[in-house]
């Protein structure tokens, strides 16, 4: 270094070599030396050694502190200061220090974007709770239709004059219908697994089983008119051959659980939710038909006049038949507790989904052209009154349905199962006639209406329905698969 100058006899600026020296006065060399250069060891060392033989002036003495400060940062927290960096002996930058980071190159032990990641990790679980939160929205507040899927024949019987009474047991158990006054047994599949006749003289009809299946519901009707409504435990088995023995020595012996006088008929059995509560419509010999409810133990409540009950999920309220000023089907919705009973819209045989829809049957009108003139104009058309299978949501209408005018459907008013308008042998013989008379200008068949569906009933997880459909001469128990869809923005319900 030029410009040097003595202080007290020594040069304040020199610098004592860090290559091994050998000892004064002797020549022999240090034994202390350590093996590790560059490290902070060799650093104590060697300032120990400088502190021992020659002074060194105070400008090197302040660097050498601040590097000695910021070697032992970096080997205790990991390398956050650079070496070099100018920092205050407690290890604070000092005034005026360029910031570490700002025009020298990343330190090697800090590899450059290290400690970015967890600066901005948050982002992802934040990212995946807005998409949860938005699904569950959707999921929630969108409006769902309900759709038919496959549908499946399970079994057929013989047209009878009552239409086929029939319950689906949970948990794929089974089915039990009525037919001919004797309790049917089937299994998933639909196969006849036993059938339970009656003693002499005494019939059953509407068979209801609770939604936990252990307690069986029916009418058991006597020769001499009277009627009484029993209850039995119904074995927590499949529907298979073996079950046939159980339930036969469970219904015979059934609690009596209400008698009713001669010439009224109780009909449209069915549990509330919770399996306490059983509702039933009873028809007097004038034709006059009402709702009870048997809260068990106690006196039937009245629920005023209808029939086919059907309980809403939450068991406060039950959908209804009425008839209507002209005599038509409608779906009044009535409470429980008997409170005021409010007009939902018009149909028949309604069955509330545990999932919250509410089936019906309503007729219309169908035109089918069978065929066209040369022009392209309809020539021969049929016209007939069909049934075919609706559902609502009864939750999307609020408290108080919305008033309708003739024909006017609800806002959630959607077809499930349309009527089969495939022509039949009338219609053939008629156009088959038609032609033989050279007829050409436009004629219209009018047929009588046309009842397909007898009844129908939700599976206890509200997955299914089962239909009792017209089908010639016989009446086939068809299971249709169910399936919910969101509608679309503007799409009609």
């Amino acid at each position: 270094m030029g410009g040097n100058r003595t202080h007290n006899g020594n040069n304040p600026d020199k610098v004592t070599p860090l290559d091994p020296r050998r000892h004064k006065g002797t020549g022999r060399e240090e034994t202390d030396l350590i093996p590790d250069e560059g490290s902070l060891g060799e650093l104590l060392i060697h300032m120990r050694r400088v502190r021992q033989t020659v002074p060194v002036n105070t400008r090197l003495r302040e660097e050498l502190r601040a590097r000695l400060l910021q070697m032992q940062a970096a080997e205790g927290a990991g390398g956050t200061q650079r070496p070099g960096a100018a920092s205050t002996p407690e290890g604070a930058p000092q005034p005026g220090a360029a910031p570490a980071g700002e025009g020298m190159p990343p330190s090697p032990a800090q590899p450059a974007g290290k400690g970015r990641w967890p600066k901005y990790f948050w982002l992802f679980p934040a990212v995946l709770l807005l998409v949860a939160g938005y699904w569950l929205w959707w999921s929630a507040l969108t409006p769902k239709i309900l759709e038919a899927g496959t549908t499946r024949e399970i079994s057929r019987f013989w047209l009878e004059d009552s239409p086929l009474e029939f319950v689906c047991a949970p948990r794929g158990r089974g089915f039990l219908a009525v037919r001919g006054g004797a309790l049917l047994l089937l299994d998933q599949y639909g196969n006849q697994t036993g059938i339970i006749k009656p003693p002499g003289g005494q019939s059953y009809a509407w068979p209801a089983l609770t939604p936990s299946g252990d307690q069986l519901a029916l009418v058991r009707r006597y020769e001499t008119g009277e009627a009484e409504i029993i209850r039995a435990a119904m074995p927590a088995v499949p529907l298979a051959p073996e079950a046939a023995p159980q339930v036969e020595r469970a219904l015979a012996g059934a609690n009596v659980l209400l008698k009713v006088d001669k010439g009224k008929n109780p009909a449209g059995l069915v549990w509330s939710p919770d399996g306490k509560t059983l509702a039933y419509s009873l028809e007097e010999p004038g034709g006059k038909e009402e709702i009870f409810l048997w809260p068990g133990g106690k006196e039937p409540v009245s629920l005023g006049p209808g029939r086919n009950p059907a309980w809403s999920p939450d068991g406060c309220r039950l959908a209804v038949e009425r008839a209507g000023p002209a005599g038509e089907p409608e779906l009044w919705l009535v409470t429980p507790g008997g409170g005021d009973a409010r007009r939902l819209t018009g149909g028949r045989q309604p069955a509330w989904s545990p999932r919250g829809y509410l089936a019906f049957i309503r007729a219309k009108t169908t035109e089918r052209v069978l065929t066209y003139s040369r022009d392209g104009s309809p020539l021969f058309t049929v016209r007939q009154r069909q049934e075919e299978i609706r559902t609502i949501n009864p939750e999307l209408l609020g408290e108080r349905p919305p008033k309708q005018e003739e024909n006017q459907t609800l806002p959630t008013d959607r077809l499930l199962l349309a009527p089969d308008t495939t022509p039949g042998g009338t219609e053939l013989n008629w156009l088959r006639q038609l032609e033989m008379e050279g007829v050409r200008e436009p004629r219209t068949l009018l047929l009588d209406q046309l009842n397909n569906y007898q009844s129908m009933h939700f599976s206890p997880d509200g997955k299914t329905l089962l239909v009792a459909r017209r089908d010639g001469g016989t009446v086939a128990l068809v299971q249709v698969e169910l399936r919910e869809k969101t509608t679309g923005r503007g799409e009609k319900q």
